[in-house]
């Protein structure tokens, strides 16, 4: 079984470039999800994609795997290659998970059955600047120790602008492949050499610290008045009226339609989805004001316009990128 670690941090888009992945490989793949909440959203996420539904998911939750759960990551590592043993098992980390200390976990029960290929770490790049300054520590070793960083959401940016964001990720790792090319206008063949290169085998020292001090907070049962409400609080929650929260992400109900939505870094999307039985959001930050937000979100208060939604898939996609890096 041959491990393959897909690293990033919050909201850099990790599980929609395992989803892009999945498509370009016919391998049989186990997928673990360490999800820092208690509710696990990614997983459901996946599960989406109806041609995906042998694929395999198993979750760790309340606990990051880089040090708090690295017991029961190692442990599980173990189960699925003794119990499922798939070709591959893609691991994606926590955002605030350290790259070096999990590639370190998964060397101590690295056997002739149990493989680590190349890590690939994938960076936002309108976020960069940003986190790299304000949680430099998790952010240079995600960067630090990954073979490939894959540059995302720049598909509009000038090129003089991904050069930048390179030159940015060349100093943290001058070794790394820096890869500003969106992926999903790469070839066959770079699909499949990501299921084929072996990690350098440098040696890994274990950082015994834990990861940056954020918080998680989740909501179940959940349902708006109408899809207007979900826009007007995913506002509130860039202008920091419930604390500091750096990423937010779920599923819900907006007067009976069902969905889905994702914020990062002052960015996020609202998308249809087909069924909603239970809602389920997870917000992860610092300071977060717990009981102003529940009671925003499930007190019956009135109905607040923002604009009228277009009916097609991508209904809302807001793009108000902060200036201060």
């Amino acid at each position: 079984m041959q491990v393959l670690i897909i690293s990033g941090f919050l909201g850099a888009g990790k599980t929609t470039f395992i989803k892009e992945l999945l498509k370009h490989t016919n391998k049989e793949i186990a997928i673990l999800e360490n999800e820092l909440g208690d509710i696990s959203v990614d997983t459901d996420t996946l599960k989406e994609d109806d041609s995906q539904e042998e694929i395999n998911i198993w979750e760790l939750t309340e606990g990051c795997i880089c040090c708090s759960t690295k017991g029961n990551f190692a442990s599980t590592i173990l189960t699925i290659a003794n119990a499922v043993d798939p070709e591959y098992l893609i691991v994606e980390p926590t955002g605030v998970g350290m790259l070096g200390n999990i590639i370190g976990n998964i060397k101590q029960i690295e056997y002739d059955r149990i493989g680590i290929l190349a890590p690939i770490t994938i960076v936002d790049g309108h976020s960069c600047k940003r986190y790299l300054n304000e949680f430099h520590d998790i952010y240079e070793n995600q960067i630090k120790f990954a073979h490939s960083v894959l540059i995302s959401k720049m598909e509009q940016a000038t090129a003089d602008e991904k050069q930048e964001i390179v030159n940015l990720l060349k100093v943290q790792n001058p070794n790394a492949e820096i890869i500003s090319r969106h992926y999903t206008k790469q070839d066959e063949e770079w699909w499949t050499s990501i299921l084929n290169t072996d990690c350098d085998g440098r040696r890994i020292s274990i950082d015994e610290s834990d990861s940056i001090e954020l918080e998680t907070f989740s909501l179940t049962n959940v349902s708006l008045r109408s899809p207007d409400r979900l826009i007007y609080t995913l506002e509130n929650l860039i202008r920091g009226e419930f604390g500091n929260i750096v990423r937010a992400k779920g599923f819900l109900k907006a007067n009976d339609i069902g969905l889905s939505f994702d914020m990062a870094d002052n960015r996020y999307s609202i998308m249809f989805t087909e069924s909603v039985e239970d809602a389920k959001i997870v917000f992860i930050g610092q300071d977060i004001k717990r009981q102003k937000l529940r009671r925003f979100l499930l007190a019956d208060s009135a109905h607040i316009r923002v604009g009228k939604l277009k009916a097609s898939n991508l209904i809302y996609h807001n793009q108000n990128i902060s200036n201060h890096d």
